[in-house]
């Protein structure tokens, strides 16, 4: 299993692709335990954390993109446009950089989304204090 630098640097397309081979084999391991044919128990537990590593780069990358299509800017820029948001993870600016295209390729914005802030976890505190700003910039083109 690849470590997570390298699974955020893999397309979507391959991300999916080994989460569904992961849960195939999750699938055929719970399938020999309960048949009493599995050798090695601690393969569960890998695979168990493979499934979770894909499914969380996966989520990250789509929650950056609602984020950054959240923003006034990039709202604005992608509104009445047919368009497709690519997320990557950079690890000089420590957040997501998002990029949004229309169906030919044109680069419509970007933006540089930090999923790391911290969030209330409570009503109260969310009423208390500001919701912290993730996108830390966006650029319209054009």
């Amino acid at each position: 299993m690849a470590n997570i630098v390298e699974l955020r640097e893999m397309s979507d397309t391959k991300l999916e692709e080994m989460l569904e081979n992961s849960r195939e084999e999750m699938f055929n391991l719970r399938f020999q335990r309960a048949s009493a044919q599995l050798e090695d128990y601690s393969r569960i537990k890998a695979v168990r954390r493979e499934i979770a590593q894909l499914e969380t780069v996966l989520n990250m990358r789509q929650l950056a993109i609602e984020t950054a299509v959240a923003d006034a800017n990039v709202a604005a820029a992608l509104a009445g446009e047919e368009w497709q948001g690519s997320a990557r993870y950079s690890y000089e600016e420590s957040g997501w950089q998002v990029s949004f295209a229309n169906g030919s390729g044109k680069e419509l914005a970007t933006a540089l989304v930090n999923l790391n802030k911290k969030r209330p976890h409570s009503r109260r505190q969310a009423k208390k204090v500001s919701q912290p700003q993730r996108v830390v910039s966006a650029k319209v083109a054009g």
